[in-house]
């Protein structure tokens, strides 16, 4: 059916999107961008041509929670496409710090008793 279009590239439907995002390199440099278009396979994203960015990267979206690997397809001018690797889910900031809590009381440590609110009437 496309014998004739040998530039015909197919690819996973996309949507849409206007996210800010943060690029983290493995050397832990964080770049601020935005995602243009998202697919079950890759993304397109929109960061200045100024950036360097290596092969491999992290890409977490602000007020998402999840985080992607995702490898460098292609750039064009201020445009990156990438195709995703690895998808990883991000427990939510709340359990996060209770899980720091928990870690950090000591089994032999024991409270003297709560603050009171009233002032004295000293």
């Amino acid at each position: 059916m496309y014998d004739d279009d040998s530039d015909l590239v197919l690819r996973a439907p996309r949507a849409e999107t206007n996210w800010i995002a943060i690029i983290r390199t493995l050397d832990g440099v964080e770049i601020p961008c935005n995602v243009k278009d998202v697919s079950r396979t890759g993304a397109q994203i929109g960061v200045p041509a100024s950036c360097p960015l290596p092969d491999v990267f992290m890409l977490k979206i602000l007020g998402k929670d999840f985080v992607c690997r995702v490898s460098l397809a292609w750039r064009k001018g201020n445009f990156v496409g990438v195709h995703i690797e690895q998808f990883g889910k991000i427990a939510p900031r709340g359990e996060r710090i209770e899980d720091t809590k928990a870690q950090a009381t000591d089994a032999s440590y024991k409270a003297i008793g709560i603050r009171r609110s009233r002032v004295s009437a000293f």
